[in-house]
């Protein structure tokens, strides 16, 4: 298995910076949605999720045979790798991990494409210029990137989806955190390239307990899909949820407005600490990159103090010194500013900290 976000240790009360997870929490309506719905696990749910294709499918303005889902985003990572069992992968990293291994265990044989770590920015005729002498099968980007943040625009993406159409390949898009950009997603484009689109509503709506997500593409590889699909691999209280989650404007706008102020805030205050280099991002995340140590001598302090951060050295393309912080609430983030100055100066033990804490 890959290693993930998450903190399983034993210390109580920890802040767990680690989890890029929507800190807003489950939207009551949901609440009241999965607690109605109880009533009826007696039942199987739709085995391939009908009503709610069809629902998704309205809201986007797409097909019904344009639309899987899934058991999570990660199932439909690996079902479009045993469906379409390509022999050559192409990854820009670095990138979320799951993508190698589920290519991997079909045989694929993966080649990489590491961006470089000054500001993790595409450089498109470079990368067009190797598609074309590896002329790989399928193409994987993840857009807004996890762990970098990264954001590769709109005029890039149709060039690299010009140069996939040319080489007759596949472009694979995981926008799981696509609704945090405010940025232009490339669902519309389905129909007119082959590319398949990864989403997630795990990350935004704060549910990854249930297991959502959706993948659109051209009728010709959902198809394709669909034959390797197990039968009810989304269940009844999953289902009922999605139009609960999308038609909640009230949650939507409550949560982008707490982004953009509070994403705000921890780059400012993170960017104010000499001994950190952060980078600018699109999600609800920042990548940082400890100066004159290593990442997990900084976790281990960190945790000292209650807060727990992601260490990035297993990512293609990143070592030791990159961590990853997500945004919590605002009280939380404060606490993490305050814990990472007082490490700076040496600070380390866990009585001594801010007055914040008290």
């Amino acid at each position: 298995m890959n290693k993930h976000g998450g903190y399983y240790g034993a210390k109580q009360d920890v802040i767990d910076f680690s989890v890029n997870i929507n800190p807003l929490g489950v939207s009551k309506k949901l609440e009241q949605t999965i607690v109605d719905g109880i009533k009826q696990i007696h039942k199987y749910p739709e085995i391939d999720g009908k009503s709610t294709i069809e629902y998704i499918a309205n809201h986007y303005n797409l097909k019904n045979d344009e639309l899987v889902l899934g058991n999570g985003a990660i199932d439909l990572i690996y079902l479009f790798a045993r469906a379409l069992k390509p022999k050559k992968v192409l990854v820009i990293q670095p990138t979320f991990n799951e993508y190698k291994r589920a290519f991997k265990l079909i045989g694929s044989k993966i080649y990489e494409y590491i961006l470089n770590t000054d500001k993790f920015e595409l450089d498109v005729k470079e990368l067009i210029n190797y598609m074309h002498e590896l002329k790989p099968d399928v193409v994987v980007i993840c857009n807004p990137n996890n762990p970098t943040g990264t954001y590769h625009d709109i005029c890039k993406m149709n060039e690299i989806l010009e140069a996939v159409k040319e080489i007759n390949s596949i472009l694979f898009v995981d926008e799981s955190f696509i609704e945090f950009s405010n940025k232009e997603s490339l669902i519309k484009y389905v129909s007119s390239y082959p590319l398949f689109i990864l989403r997630s509503m795990t990350k935004f709506f704060a549910v990854p307990g249930l297991r959502l997500g959706f993948g659109v593409s051209n009728k010709n590889i959902i198809a394709k899909m669909n034959e390797y699909k197990e039968p009810w691999s989304v269940n009844y209280l999953s289902l009922i949820s999605v139009p609960v989650l999308l038609e909640n404007q009230e949650y939507i706008n409550k949560t982008l407005d707490w982004y953009k102020a509070e994403k705000e805030y921890v780059y400012d205050n993170l960017k104010e600490l000499e001994a950190i280099k952060v980078y600018k991002s699109s999600t609800n995340f920042h990548l940082c990159k400890v100066k004159e140590s290593n990442a997990e001598l900084l976790k281990d302090k960190l945790l000292k103090k209650g807060i727990y951060i992601r260490t990035c050295e297993d990512f293609s393309g990143l070592d030791n010194t990159f961590f990853r912080l997500a945004l919590k609430k605002h009280e939380d983030n404060e606490k993490l500013i305050c814990a990472l100055k007082e490490t700076a100066r040496g600070e380390i033990d866990e009585h001594n900290t801010c007055d914040r804490w008290s």
